[in-house]
């Protein structure tokens, strides 16, 4: 029963983690994702070669996230629920290595404290506070870099699980194997060291993290601690850690070949404002927990100051604390992707660091590398261990209690943008319709511009899409100019004898609700055209509250019906012309005239 229970409680965080993905992924490619389309197209036609998956990405070589994407798209039809999938295995496989490198490394795996510790690892591994990265699957690349970083720890410091009894395997080679154990020859002890065959396994991870993202080439400068501390003496230690970083050199060599990256940040100006580095550094570690300007860096000066003191304490007797040392190697892999985060990012302040989720992935590992050595360290404090270990208990607690609330806010968050994505998942199934208006180009209220303010791209990308068949965007869309039922009103502005007179550089606002009572659902956005022309121009999102409108219809779903929108004049000619509000229906492939209309005098400044 024991067992059962723990399972259920080491499963819970994923199950919920499963459950979040589930109600707020939306199946729409987003930014970064819209430049792999030309890619896709290559593969189709058979064109692409090696150079397309080596190519810069945002100032990253992301070649083995490249491949993976490539061979999910061409397998699912570009789906990226499949991605938001593959991004939970590698969050939960690394949770699985941190598992196995916390069961190895304590000596009393298996009792209460060892389990809490694990258990907030999974929940820390498995947080809501990545939000952005559990709902986009373009960011599997940094699950991926996490994991790679573990497995290659992992490896290094689990040689007797790895490797096969190599004596023994040269007994039966020299045709001596016998029932009991034999001294060996000197040249039956004359084989391969096991350190070798593991220190290649780690650089192999450490290269595929080092072409998955940009950070992935600071796992081998993280992984030095557990290089240096493989067991040897000083002559064996020396050689492994000149290969180690030859190796490291060689790797740097090969991701530097036809580097022009289009994006340079300037360190040396940073330099120059050292309080705003600092400020961006202590916020990115501390927005998993607090994000907050000013409580942020506080508390990320806490978690930082935490892990040096615990650095001191185990590295001053590095020989005695062993097990300390996958944890010191997790805990410096974050500080040292911080930092990188910090160079690249700091010049837009630190409101970005706190505001950004998909960078937490990253500053989480040095949260759970501070909860193991956190244990380690209590346990080594045996005169007056119940202290603490009350005291570990609480800061367990709080914490498990701080990612609850932070869990709540990001799914509030992701609630309040499930709308807008729905809109653009509606957008770009109707793309062929959209003109290429200052509107949908350049306004915040546009539902092009959530899938990726360089809109262009977003129309090759569909164009492409298209071409290869991976997506259904209408076409021969019927226009119902006068509808038998009601699918909605264009308040305002209201069509009357005078029409609406606005200047050029003004605004004015269009309002109305809109349903889809034959499908019983309300759609997500509301399309405008001007005059006669069949394609739009403009797009409101169906989000208000409308509990008049519920209670006239009989109906809860329609509880948000109301739209809204801010038109600025200069999207106009300048002329008179005739507002239209139109819905898409989906199921008999009819835009719908919503009733009402609108006429605008739009005059030129003076």
């Amino acid at each position: 029963m024991k067992k059962i229970i723990l399972f259920t409680v080491y499963l819970l965080p994923v199950l919920l983690l499963i459950g979040f993905v589930a109600n707020f992924s939306v199946n729409v490619p987003i930014d970064d994702e819209w430049r792999l389309a030309s890619l896709f197209a290559k593969i189709a036609q058979g064109n692409a070669i090696f150079n397309d998956f080596w190519a810069l990405h945002s100032n990253h070589r992301i070649l083995f996230p490249k491949i993976i994407i490539a061979v999910l798209a061409f397998a699912s039809r570009w789906n990226i629920n499949y991605l938001l999938c593959l991004s939970i295995a590698l969050a939960v496989l690394t949770f699985i290595a941190l598992y196995k490198l916390s069961s190895m490394q304590a000596k009393n795996a298996g009792d209460s404290l060892w389990h809490l510790a694990n258990i907030l690892s999974c929940i820390l591994l498995c947080s809501l506070v990545q939000h952005e990265n559990w709902l986009w699957g373009f960011q599997l690349a940094w699950f991926l870099v996490n994991l790679c970083f573990v497995a290659a720890v992992y490896s290094l410091v689990s040689t007797h699980k790895l490797l096969p009894d190599i004596a023994g395997f040269n007994r039966i080679k020299y045709g001596r194997e016998t029932a009991l154990p034999c001294p060996l020859s000197a040249k039956d002890t004359a084989v391969p060291s096991p350190y070798g065959i593991q220190i290649f396994i780690a650089a192999v991870f450490c290269f595929i993290a080092s072409f998955s993202l940009a950070q992935g080439l600071l796992s081998w400068l993280a992984a030095l601690p557990a290089v240096v501390t493989l067991e040897g003496n000083a002559a064996q230690t020396r050689k492994r850690l000149i290969l180690w970083m030859l190796v490291f050199a060689a790797t740097c060599a090969v991701y530097s070949i036809d580097y022009h990256p289009s994006r340079k940040s300037s360190i040396i100006s940073l330099l120059h404002k050292p309080l705003v580095v600092i400020d961006y550094f202590l916020s990115l570690l501390g927005s998993p927990i607090v994000r907050s300007p000013v409580i942020s860096a506080l508390v990320g000066l806490l978690i930082f100051a935490s892990f040096l003191f615990l650095v001191f304490h185990f590295g001053r007797k590095i020989s005695k604390h062993r097990e300390a040392v996958p944890w010191l190697s997790i805990g410096l892999f974050s500080l040292l992707s911080a930092l990188f985060i910090t160079a690249g990012r700091a010049e837009f302040g630190a409101i970005q660091a706190i505001e950004s989720s998909r960078y937490t992935t990253n500053s989480i590992l040095l949260l759970i590398a501070l909860v193991q050595l956190g244990q380690l360290f209590v346990r080594g404090k045996s005169a007056i261990n119940r202290s603490y270990k009350l005291v570990y208990r609480v800061l367990a607690g709080l914490l498990i209690a701080i990612i609850i609330v932070n869990s709540g806010q990001a799914i509030a968050q992701s609630r309040s943008a499930l709308i807008y994505k729905q809109g653009a998942q509606d957008c770009l199934q109707l793309i062929n319709y959209l003109e290429p208006s200052d509107f949908f180009n350049a306004s915040p209220e546009s539902c092009l511009r959530v899938l990726s303010k360089k809109t262009w791209l977003v129309r090759e990308g569909a164009a492409i899409i298209d071409k290869i068949g991976w997506r259904k965007f209408a076409k021969n869309v019927e226009f119902i100019s006068n509808p038998e039922k009601v699918y909605g009103y264009l308040d305002q502005p209201q069509i009357s004898d005078r029409s609406l007179t606005v200047k050029k550089n003004s605004a004015f606002k269009a309002l109305g609700w809109a349903v889809l009572p034959e499908n019983l659902q309300q759609p997500n956005i509301v399309l405008l055209s001007v005059g006669e022309k069949q394609s739009f121009f403009a797009n409101a999102y169906v989000n208000s509250d409308s509990g008049d409108i519920a209670k006239t219809l009989n109906s809860q779903v329609y509880s948000n019906a109301r739209w809204a929108v801010d038109l600025p004049a200069n999207y106009l000619p300048i002329a008179q012309t005739e507002i239209k509000a139109w819905v898409y229906n989906p199921v008999d492939n009819q835009f719908v005239r919503l009733r009402g209309g609108a006429r605008v005098t739009v005059e030129d400044e003076e």
